[in-house]
């Protein structure tokens, strides 16, 4: 493959990593990135002092409704590539063929209170980790219709920006929220990029009582979500009914 081997980009977490990070943009032109480090714990508020354990996890995996948009880039030809899988077997597919996520990336967040305090989340923040030339690989898509409505905590984040964030959905509502072992919430984020590869994290800052803090959140274990544009590649999908990956109709 043209730039190693993928890390899955629909895996489950629940993550607990303590403190910001503060890892800025690095542009790689010409296709041949080299990775950032993955999101460690800062030092904490101040020298010598420990970073504040959060008190929340967050659970992170793919959003259902955005399933039928889903398309990813592949370093294999049509008939290498396993037909679409369903939802619940995804991470299994995109580990066995290396797939990166093309164009759109869209997850859920679910955020819970890990004791009776409750939490307030603050703001979302994004850290782009690592840039490069879009993929030169072919792309598959998971179906041929998508749509839906706008969670009450929706983002939409554009990797291509200068300064990416994360902006409040039209008709959504943003953050603060509050929530509590009891009361978790659900953040969406749908990220786009048409022009580049893109590894990225995001960071929940929170407060509870005294304490605040930030949680960086990845894919798992720290790894950056990754999203590759796929403008200008073959463009595949897989027909109802289909035995085989077709040229799709809607290339871009």
């Amino acid at each position: 493959m043209e730039d190693g081997t993928a890390a899955p980009a629909h895996t489950p977490a629940v993550l607990a990593t303590l403190g910001a990070v503060a890892i800025g943009p690095r542009t790689h032109p010409g296709g041949d990135p080299t990775s950032a480090p993955a999101p460690a714990a800062d030092a904490g508020p101040s020298a010598g002092s420990p970073a504040p354990s959060a008190p929340i996890t967050v659970t992170v995996r793919p959003s259902d409704r955005e399933a039928a948009c889903d398309q990813y880039v592949v370093d294999s030809p049509p008939s290498e590539v396993p037909r679409p899988p369903a939802a619940v077997d995804v991470p299994a597919w995109v580990a066995r063929t290396g797939a990166v996520v093309g164009h759109y990336q869209s997850i859920e967040l679910t955020v819970q209170g890990t004791g009776s305090d409750t939490v307030v989340l603050t703001a979302l923040n994004v850290r782009i980790a690592r840039i490069a030339a879009p993929l030169a690989w072919n792309a598959y898509s998971m179906g041929e219709g998508c749509g839906g409505g706008v969670d009450v905590h929706s983002f939409d984040l554009d990797l291509d920006a200068a300064r990416p964030r994360p902006v409040v959905t039209e008709g959504g509502a943003g953050l603060p929220v509050k929530v509590s072992e009891r009361d978790p919430e659900v953040i969406e984020v749908t990220a786009e990029t048409t022009s580049h590869d893109v590894s990225w994290y995001l960071e929940l800052e929170w407060s509870s009582g005294s304490r605040t803090g930030t949680l960086p959140i990845g894919v798992r274990d720290g790894t950056p979500f990754r999203t590759s544009a796929v403008k200008g590649r073959p463009l595949f999908s897989y027909p109802i009914g289909g035995k085989a990956w077709e040229p799709s109709p809607f290339q871009q």
